[in-house]
């Protein structure tokens, strides 16, 4: 019963989210949202973003990432899932909406260490720094030293080759 539960709870909060490219509509949001996350604030081009909406008011906004070409491959970058939304699997939702938009090609992340367990199941690896594209290393060595002052952890590099999408 507990299974067919939880079964309809998240068939049902899949039922309430719309995911759509991002506009110019959702600066304002994404800018406050990656600000208020202490996340890097440069290059939040909406068109790179996909968006996850509530369905019953597409203006507000649960969560978001974006893809940022990097050196011939791309960057998963300005992952945000709203507090309130959190745990219902946006984030991998969203994770997996856009590694089908670059099906086929390498994908790397920065992100901080302690978020290596939701990044595993969905096809990344930690890979060394200096595997990295040039870009990315210079801004793993900076934000190594801010998330150590700021959330006493290391800021890791993770890749992928993107694949189909998962079920």
């Amino acid at each position: 019963m507990l299974a067919g539960l939880v079964t309809n709870v998240l068939g049902l909060c899949a039922q309430n989210v719309v995911y759509r490219t991002g506009t110019a509509i959702d600066q304002q949001a994404i800018a406050a949202a990656v600000l208020r996350e202490s996340m890097n604030p440069l290059f939040l081009q909406p068109d790179r973003f996909v968006v996850a909406s509530d369905a019953a008011d597409e203006q507000r906004v649960l969560g978001f990432g974006q893809l940022r070409p990097l050196s011939g491959a791309w960057e998963l970058a300005s992952l945000v899932v709203e507090p309130q939304a959190r745990g219902r699997g946006l984030g991998s939702a969203l994770v997996r909406r856009l590694l089908a938009r670059v099906e086929g090609e390498e994908v790397w992340l920065l992100t901080l260490e302690n978020t290596r367990p939701f990044y595993e199941p969905l096809g990344f690896v930690e890979t060394p720094p200096d595997a990295a594209p040039l870009a990315m290393r210079l801004e793993q060595a900076v934000g190594s030293l801010v998330a150590g002052v700021v959330a006493g952890q290391q800021c890791i590099v993770m890749n992928t080759r993107a694949s189909a999408p998962l079920p």
